[in-house]
């Protein structure tokens, strides 16, 4: 049987895979779960040209960059950190910026430097499993040259190649501006539908838990992981809020004044997203409320139905005590039809406890 081989960057990530980040330190690592290794995708576009093709990291991204196109480096996987903090620098960022893409669940953050844009994102969306997903994603603006850096090599910007491919909004005649309202686009639309979904699911527990003669049993940590999504997609949300309004104060010619109305409306779907994930707080708090008041209720039905049954046997408990004396002279004892007798009080005295509960309304 074949060995199977680990590459040297692998071994490394392994390595260094519970490294903090959160040091300073000459070199960082990528913190992350995901193995994907690191590969560049090269898209460049013009009005009348668009090609992609596949490079070798260690190529300089300045003798790949044409001047007469836009040029869309897309870097899958984060595994091989020294590609990634040599890539970094040749943008004219810090080593510092390095560290703030290879932590996955970063703090959201927009920053300029000297007319280049780093913008630290969080996306998250529901797999097919329905379970909640997060993909760090970095994009780095400078010129005419975008780079977005994701950890894994899921499709996560698909949606924008179909874009460049039919130039959906003239994006192929416009700048690097158009492509970052594209991909952020990309990044909020998961949040949105996100976000949605999780309202979405909680008004059916809701709708579960008004009606109290459905099965309920695993409501309770229904509610606890949607409380867990709905955690996540605040977490990223609410932070570019408060970042996103740096973009349309940037003096920098990547966004031109005739893009402003689709970062005006990125701005609306983010506010939308702040407005859900409050309605979704306000949902999960009652429905807590709701299923604590459910197990109140059920709780007490049980009790109800216990204290009918210890009622009904409260009598015949009493008569079995006085015909179970040890005296000598008891007349029924002697009796042929004493024991039917016993029965037949017994079962009288029971029907007519049941009755006196029923008209009493206790069941």
């Amino acid at each position: 049987m074949k060995k199977k081989t680990v590459s040297h960057t692998h071994r490394t990530y392994r390595k260094h895979r519970r490294t903090s980040n959160r040091h300073l330190s000459d070199k960082y690592y990528y913190t992350g779960e995901h193995l994907t290794e690191t590969e560049i995708r090269l898209t460049q576009y013009n009005k009348g040209n668009i090609s992609t093709q596949k490079v070798d990291i260690t190529a300089s991204f300045e003798k790949l960059t044409a001047q007469d196109s836009v040029n869309w480096f897309q870097v899958s996987g984060l595994t091989d950190s020294d590609v990634i903090t040599r890539i970094v620098k040749e943008c004219g960022l810090d080593n510092l910026d390095a560290k703030d893409i290879l932590t996955p669940l970063h703090v959201i953050k927009i920053d300029e430097y000297q007319k280049r844009l780093l913008i630290i994102l969080n996306s998250s969306f529901y797999n097919d499993n329905m379970e909640m997903r997060s993909e760090h994603i970095s994009i780095v603006v400078a010129g005419n040259v975008v780079i977005t850096f994701t950890e894994s090599n899921n499709p996560v910007f698909a949606n924008v190649m179909d874009a460049l491919d039919s130039n959906m909004l003239n994006i192929r005649e416009k700048g690097s501006g158009l492509l970052l309202a594209f991909l952020m686009n990309t990044v909020i639309a998961n949040l949105v539908e996100s976000a949605a979904k999780v309202e979405e699911i909680l008004e059916d527990i809701e709708d579960k838990l008004l009606d109290i003669t459905s099965d309920q049993g695993n409501v309770g940590a229904q509610i606890q992981q949607r409380r867990r999504d709905y955690l996540t997609i605040r977490k990223n949300s609410q932070p570019l809020k408060e970042q996103f309004p740096k973009l349309l104060r940037m003096e920098n010619g990547i966004i031109t004044p005739d893009m402003k109305p689709l970062y005006d409306d990125l701005s609306d779907q983010i506010q939308f997203i702040n407005q859900t994930t409050d309605s979704c707080r306000e949902i999960i708090s009652s429905l807590v409320d709701l299923y604590i008041s459910n197990n109140d209720l059920r709780m007490n039905a049980i009790m109800k139905r216990l204290t009918v049954v210890a009622t009904i046997f409260i009598p015949l408990t009493f008569l079995v005590g006085v015909w179970g004396m040890n005296f000598k002279v008891m007349p029924e004892l002697e009796w042929q039809y004493g024991y039917l007798f016993a029965w037949g009080v017994m079962l009288v005295a029971a029907v007519f406890t049941w009755i006196f509960l029923k008209r009493k309304d206790w069941y």
